[in-house]
């Protein structure tokens, strides 16, 4: 009774007082258990449409509604007529995929910054979660009917409007009797192509209404441009500034008459790894899990982060030196090194594993920096900063 209630908009709150005046402590405690278990699955019902244009309309989020309703071509196959309506002013997405997951998935976009035409909006198939991944099909497969990509600014919203056949050779097929399993995506803006940081998500609807709608939602407030822009700086400042200055106060020793170089070395490399560390936990939190190994970019940035670790470790935990054989010059501290390492020492065997480990590590570094500004551009839609980086 009380889920009727919430339903249909009466007083929630007069509903639970007079269930509660009627029933024990118990059975209380058991109804407000399913009502918010209710609340929890997110199931939603179509409603009757606003516009006289559609037979049904789902609220996907609160700044996102889809009308839609069945229809067919002059040809006589079945199709479907859809038009999303977006709370802002963005690039807007709306596709098909049984799994819910952008790979797999075909996709109709419509993009405002360019003319309408039949390619915009145009569908799409998505092979991967790069922007290289989302590629537009061949002309003889643009067969939207009436596709249209429009804003009202005064407004503030944006519109995407199509009707799609049902059932088209190798794509996902839209079901005219069971539930389909629709795909949305809204950009942070009209820059396309770029994350959509506007939110993401699935739905699933029976154009029979014989089931109920159930949206599961990912819509974000984060500009996620701006938290990979930060990720970004950080990485930069850590290893192309303050690790280089690093490397060379232990090469250029011999220019210092104090141990000035070895604060220089080990302060510098310690801000590096704090800032290292907080560019990857920024990258990890802000990137779903199944995206965690997706390219190459973030596997690299996993073993550079494991490699810092292990090198920073190894710095403050490293062996004594003999003080003897302590060199005031890098060719000095070179013949030293290899004659130890001849030898089985424990500390020359450290020194060079460290060098070799801060090498390849600061190499590493530096391809995944031009790595970084590359995917920034193709999913984010900056301006292109590798010229300036190199």
């Amino acid at each position: 009774h009380g889920a009727t209630a919430i339903y249909y908009g009466t007083d929630f709150l007069e509903e639970i007082k007079r269930i509660k005046d009627g029933s024990n402590e118990e059975q209380f405690t058991v109804i407000c258990a399913c009502l918010f278990l209710a609340a929890a699955l997110n199931n939603s019902a179509a409603q009757t449409s606003d516009d006289a244009n559609y037979s049904d309309m789902l609220q996907v989020t609160s700044s996102l509604n889809v009308y839609y309703k069945l229809t067919s071509t002059d040809s006589g196959s079945s199709a479907l007529s859809v038009k999303a309506v977006y709370q802002g002013l963005a690039w807007l997405s709306i596709g098909v995929n049984p799994d819910g997951e952008m790979i797999g998935g075909d996709a109709v976009i419509g993009q405002p910054n360019e003319a309408i035409s039949s390619v915009n909006p145009g569908k799409y198939t998505m092979s991967s979660e790069d922007a290289a991944g989302v590629v537009l099909m061949d002309s003889s497969a643009q067969t939207l009917i009436n596709g249209s990509i429009t804003q009202d600014t005064s407004a503030g919203t944006t519109t995407l409007s199509f009707t799609k056949i049902l059932d088209e050779s190798g794509e996902n097929a839209i079901s005219e009797t069971g539930q389909t399993t629709f795909i949305y995506a809204i950009g942070s803006d009209n820059t396309y192509p770029a994350y959509h940081a506007g939110g993401r998500g699935k739905f699933k609807v029976d154009l029979s209404g014989a089931t109920p709608a159930v949206v599961d939602t990912e819509a974000s407030t984060k500009n996620y441009t701006k938290i990979f822009a930060a990720h970004g700086i950080m990485a930069v400042i850590a290893w192309a500034f303050l690790t280089p200055i690093a490397i060379a106060s232990s090469f250029l020793r011999s220019l210092f008459s104090t141990p000035l170089w070895f604060k220089i070395h080990m302060y510098f490399n310690c801000i590096s790894f704090v800032l290292t560390l907080t560019a990857f936990i920024l990258a990890v939190v802000n990137t779903p899990r199944e995206e965690w190994f997706g390219n190459s970019h973030f596997v690299a940035g996993w073993v550079l982060m494991g490699l810092s670790t292990f090198n920073v470790l190894a710095g403050i935990f490293r062996p004594n030196a003999n003080k003897d054989l302590r060199a005031k010059s890098v060719s000095e501290h070179l013949r030293n090194s290899l004659h130890g390492v001849k030898g089985c020492e424990i500390r020359p065997i450290w020194e060079v594993l460290h060098k070799l480990i801060g090498f390849g590590t600061m190499g590493l570094a530096l391809w995944q920096m031009q790595s970084g500004l590359k995917l920034l551009k193709d999913e984010f839609g900056t301006k292109d900063y590798l010229i300036a980086y190199w």
